[in-house]
């Protein structure tokens, strides 16, 4: 690391630092607001967590609802979801300052002296949430429209969860699926993964030319990114346990090892992502 004045000072982290520390510190869930609110008070970032899990909540049961149109799928009451949020934060702040010395002009000799520095920070931030509903308790809620939660994009959208209930319970009523009698559940597991994932970034790259220095010619002297990603395991299998005072409800052992693998291979792929960055 090159010293400034005859200080051993990391230059390219004070810099970095100078930005904003983006990288060098927890991020914000939000990046227009935080939960440094009064003890008692909503937090924003609260607010916006539960809105997502009844937006979830509300396709749930309207998709159930929707499905049961097809007499041969009424086995469905007795099956529910459990269902993981993953909600993570990704920023990444760097400082990459690089100059070029040129000598005095020689009619013998061509020489350029270029230098270059580079720091980046990365600092990762990533939250769950996991809940399990029973359908038959969800089916006693009030019939409510689920469209004043889809009025957004990416997670606030349509996650279209009715949709992929309702198009299981095609199959089932078809028969297709089991050599048994229609009116028998032919599936064992229902899956659905979601991921919707944004970033953005930007990066300054002044160039200064003195008569013999050119100072960052090329790269960028400051950079940041922040990446945003949602993740949504839905996992459908029949109730082996109603919800008491104390506990949820539990799907069966085969739901509940498909919804074990199915974060193992969401946490995978997000450590690929992340070291893509």
């Amino acid at each position: 690391m090159p010293r400034v004045g005859g200080y051993g000072i990391p230059l390219g982290f004070v810099l970095l630092a100078s930005l904003g520390g983006c990288g060098l510190y927890v991020p914000e869930k939000g990046i227009f607001s935080n939960d440094n609110v009064e003890r008692g008070a909503l937090s924003p970032q609260g607010v916006y967590e539960n809105r997502i899990v009844g937006h979830i909540r509300c396709e749930l049961r309207e998709g159930v609802r929707k499905a049961l149109v097809f007499p041969q799928v009424r086995w469905l009451k007795g099956w529910g979801a459990t269902v993981t949020l993953n909600m993570s934060v990704d920023e990444t702040g760097g400082v990459t300052p690089s100059a070029s010395f040129l000598p005095p002009p020689s009619k013998t000799l061509t020489f350029t002296l270029g230098i270059g520095l580079s720091a980046s920070a990365h600092t990762t931030r990533k939250e769950t949430i996991t809940f399990t509903l029973a359908f038959d308790e969800l089916l006693r809620e009030d019939q409510t429209s689920c469209d004043e939660l889809q009025n957004g994009f990416l997670i606030d959208s349509d996650l279209k969860i009715a949709q992929f209930i309702y198009d299981k319970a095609v199959v089932a009523s078809v028969g297709e699926a089991t050599n048994k009698p229609i009116a028998a559940p032919p599936f064992s597991v229902f899956q659905e993964d979601l991921t919707f994932v944004s970033s953005f970034g930007d990066s300054v790259a002044p160039t200064w030319k003195l008569t013999r220095v050119i100072v960052d010619p090329s790269s960028p002297l400051f950079s940041a990114s922040r990446g945003n990603t949602n993740d949504v395991l839905i996992t459908l299998a029949p109730v082996v346990k109603k919800a008491t005072g104390n506990s949820q409800a539990e799907l069966t052992q085969q739901g509940r090892d498909h919804h074990s693998a199915g974060l193992i291979g969401q946490a995978t792929g997000a450590q690929v992502q992340s070291q893509a960055r």
